[in-house]
């Protein structure tokens, strides 16, 4: 793992991932040529001498599009299959022990400091980034970092932040995020929420930042443990709030009650592939300090229109966290749980090896409780057998073309929380900010009373392949 974005950048160079982009401009171009390389699967971008800014003021995009970049960037083998990434994956989580952040002094984020009055966002190239956004996004792969003014543990997650003015950024937070609460909770007794946004860091804080880290678990803390040593950390000098010494760029403030300044924020491209949510007034920050290394690196993670992923190829954000919860809440038979989709959230795919009547079902109902929150989450959960691989999509679809009945195996349950990214969201719910979806339950597991006379499948056995592979080794080496 690495200290900071720099040190992922040169792992990235090093096996011929990255590429130098020079003179691109900030309005739009930038965003055309990510959107073009990440559909490709293509290396990480670090665009520089971006027009109208000095050389030095960077932007890194595409790092995690790809597998190399994900595996990199959270410590796994890099010949690990997709399966074994999220099942080693969620074996890590389980295991946790939280390793707190440890405050320094001084670090790189504090190399130029502006304060006040000299404050000036635009110093920073942020991009345009589609075609028909409200404005300039500097935060898609950002971490924004508030603390629980009642229970005093400090969280940092991933929202989208458009700048205002030079002074001033959108706060965009759906329902029920930990940032949503804890800034309702200032509000609430009529104090600003103090805020710090950080516009490039370590990735393994970025890909912590997007996963659905229990209420009350600190990310600092996670990360800590992953890395096997303490998260380095500066405090604020407006907020106190602790800051990754080695961060790239860094806005800290104030975000007041928004019926003190709220300002429209949107619309902007986001994963599912639309401009679902529009122009909303939203609650905003007001900046007090933004810091920055030299030659500073804004990363940018502006999602892309399906089928690539916006935040990871393999699903560890959504997938192993479900299959942790399913085996926490006692359930057997588990083989492997995956994600597939927009945002890798939105069909969960569930092996299992069924046990008794109504085994499929059980699971999947618990997995429709626990997949919620985002935009889409879990709007579709498919059940298999313990033969079919969830993370073949079309071992998948065959198993829902011949072992799920239409008549019998499908429910439909409304009533699920979703949020305002939700494209399928009619105006009239937008307008009563009804903000719930139904899910789709699909059982796609032959019937558990005659499971054992299902007809036998067409496939040699493995020992059969084996014996073929090892004879006629120099045709499958061609091939």
């Amino acid at each position: 793992m690495f200290d900071d974005l720099r040190q992922f950048l040169a792992a990235l160079e090093a096996r011929g991932k990255l590429e130098q982009v020079r003179g691109a401009d900030w309005d739009l171009e930038i965003g055309t040529i990510n959107e073009l390389v990440s559909e490709k699967q293509g290396p990480g971008l670090l665009f520089d001498e971006v027009k109208g800014y000095p050389p030095g003021f960077r932007i890194a995009t595409n790092l995690l599009h790809h597998k190399i970049g994900q595996k990199l960037a959270l410590g796994l083998a890099e010949d690990m299959t997709d399966l074994e990434v999220v099942r080693v994956w969620k074996d890590w989580m389980k295991q946790y022990r939280p390793l707190p952040p440890k405050v320094v002094p001084d670090g790189p984020v504090f190399e130029n400091i502006l304060s006040d009055q000299d404050v000036d966002l635009f110093k920073i190239p942020a991009p345009k980034w589609h075609m028909h956004d409200g404005g300039r996004y500097i935060g898609t792969g950002v971490i924004t970092i508030t603390r629980d003014p009642d229970e005093g543990w400090v969280n940092f997650g991933t929202y989208r932040v458009m700048i205002q003015d030079e002074k001033t950024l959108a706060f965009y937070a759906s329902p029920g995020k930990h940032a949503t609460i804890m800034r309702e909770k200032y509000w609430a007794k009529g104090e600003p929420c103090p805020v710090a946004m950080c516009f490039g860091q370590d990735l393994l804080l970025f890909c912590l930042s997007t996963m659905p880290i229990p209420w009350g678990t600190p990310e600092y803390d996670v990360a800590g443990y992953l890395r096997k040593k303490p998260v380095e950390v500066v405090e604020g000098k407006a907020t106190g709030l602790p800051i990754p010494a080695t961060a790239e760029i860094v806005a800290e403030g104030f975000s007041p009650p928004p019926d003190q300044d709220s300002r429209p924020e949107g619309p902007f491209g986001e994963w599912q592939g639309y401009y679902a949510s529009g122009s909303r007034q939203e609650p905003v920050v007001h900046v007090k300090n933004l810091y920055f290394r030299n030659d500073p690196i804004l990363f940018g993670q502006p999602p892309v229109k399906p089928p690539v992923n916006t935040w990871f190829p393999i699903p560890i954000h959504t997938a192993s966290y479900l299959w942790d919860r399913l085996e926490e809440a006692g359930m057997m038979g588990v083989q492997g749980v995956y994600v597939h989709g927009p945002g890798n959230r939105i069909i969960a795919v569930i092996s299992l090896k069924q046990r008794y009547p109504g085994h499929a079902r059980q699971l999947a109902t618990l997995a429709g409780a626990f997949l919620q929150g985002g935009a889409c989450t879990g709007r579709y959960i498919i059940t298999v057998d313990d033969d079919i691989d969830p993370s073949n999509l079309d071992e998948v679809l065959w198993a829902v073309c011949t072992r799920a009945d239409p008549e019998t195996a499908i429910s439909i349950v409304p009533g699920f929380l979703t949020s305002p990214l939700d494209p399928m969201l009619s105006p009239e719910h937008r307008q009563r900010k009804q903000f719930t979806t139904a899910k789709v339950f699909v059982d796609a597991c032959w019937p558990y009373h005659w499971k054992d006379k299902a007809p036998p499948v067409n496939r040699a056995s493995d020992e059969l392949r084996q014996k073929a592979t090892a004879k006629f080794k120099d045709l499958f080496d061609r091939v």
